[in-house]
């Protein structure tokens, strides 16, 4: 049954779609829904809005919900952050770290695929993205997975060990590279999340100086097509590119070479 603070999404049969939480009367372009149809309703349910449209109630998913999420800063794309969380390994009761909160959607993303008995530590080094991070972390559900810190990891450390894997989405991640390497366990995944070409021949740069394993780089695109009936074809308008995703497996500590200046 859908709950005061719940996330849904109606639906029409013609294509209409809202995502929002349920926070009372709901308007749409069709007429609003009154908060107790809403109040009473089972995903899978029909409501009627106030000018007789039918909408169907649905559950959305966390793809839905975070197009929705409030931004603070540029954010990683879902896409982005499944791959990230497929090449390292990340699932069910995975202890992971990310250094570059932002608005929080990665660390949405990695905690929904942790799940309860996994961990997900995230660092901020601004208090007021770390505000709106934590604000779509919670409408999510996830604050029980989620440790939320504002530190710069850089000067500080990330405080843990034996991680599966640390994600750096920050400026200059290669100042954060070693306090990444002493959170990880020997064959842990660091990754590294770079917008331009430059950031990412650092990265890389600075990767293979501390030894790194099997060190990977791709980019990940999305090509969205227009599901009507004869007008199949991509959309006029889309993303071309997001950024580049870095990985490799951290060493055994004793092999790790004096990473350079």
């Amino acid at each position: 049954m859908v709950r005061r603070g719940d996330w849904v999404m109606l639906v029409s049969e013609d294509g209409l779609k809202i995502v929002a939480r349920h926070r009372g009367r709901l308007e749409t372009i069709r007429g609003y829904v009154e908060a107790s149809a809403l109040d009473n309703a089972d995903y899978g349910d029909v409501v009627t809005t106030s000018l007789g449209h039918r909408l169907y109630v649905l559950r959305p998913t966390i793809y839905d919900i975070l197009p929705r999420l409030r931004h603070a800063t540029q954010v990683i794309y879902p896409v982005d952050a499944e791959f990230i969380a497929l090449v390292s390994g990340i699932g069910p009761g995975s202890e992971v770290a990310e250094a570059g909160t932002g608005s929080g959607f990665l660390a949405s993303v990695l905690a929904w695929r942790v799940g309860p008995l996994g961990r997900v530590l995230t660092y901020e080094v601004r208090p007021d993205f770390a505000e709106v991070a934590w604000g779509n972390i919670k409408s999510l559900g996830l604050e029980g997975v989620v440790d939320l810190a504002v530190a710069d990891v850089a000067a500080a450390g990330f405080g843990a060990e034996g991680l599966d894997a640390v994600v750096l989405d920050m400026g200059s991640p290669w100042t954060a590279m070693d306090a990444a390497l002493d959170a990880l366990k020997p064959g842990g995944v660091l990754v590294v999340f770079s917008t331009s070409v430059e950031h990412a021949q650092k990265s890389v740069a600075a990767m293979r100086s501390r030894g790194l394993l099997d060190i990977n780089m791709a980019e990940v695109s999305v090509r969205p097509w227009k599901a009507e009936p004869g007008e199949m074809r991509p959309e006029t308008r889309a993303v071309v590119f997001t950024g580049l995703i870095i990985w490799g497996r951290a060493p055994p500590r004793r092999t790790r070479p004096a990473a350079s200046p």
